[in-house]
């Protein structure tokens, strides 16, 4: 087995992803994939067309598969909990040029800027 280094995540302040009908918050990007929290339970396995809205960046269109989607309770800095929340891990899938390049550039500047890392 070839042991592959996990690719850097980024929390981006603000980024949110259009899946299907839905619009949620993105928990942070790699080059390879994106975890969001999402109100809906979304199948493993399964691909879907994603738009991902990132700080200084145009739109970006992909694929992503459905690498995990586990409940997750979400917490307010207030006291208050959002239950029946999902945090999905997607997995990009054939990449375009396009869609990589600006992925690099927004982890690349991310990282440089002291940006939260996870």
């Amino acid at each position: 087995m070839v042991y592959r280094p996990r690719a850097r995540r980024v929390a981006l302040l603000g980024a949110r992803v259009q899946l299907a009908i839905t619009i949620a918050d993105v928990v942070d990007v790699s080059r390879t994939g994106v975890r969001i929290r999402a109100s809906y339970e979304w199948r493993a396995g399964s691909e879907w067309p994603l738009v991902l809205e990132l700080p200084a960046a145009a739109p970006v269109r992909l694929t992503g598969r459905v690498a995990r989607c586990e409940p997750a309770d979400v917490s307010f800095r207030d006291g208050a909990v959002v239950q029946k929340q999902y945090l999905l891990a997607f997995t990009f899938v054939d990449l375009s040029t396009e869609a990589a390049a600006v992925l690099d550039q927004v982890c690349g500047t991310a990282a440089e800027t002291g940006e939260r890392t996870g």
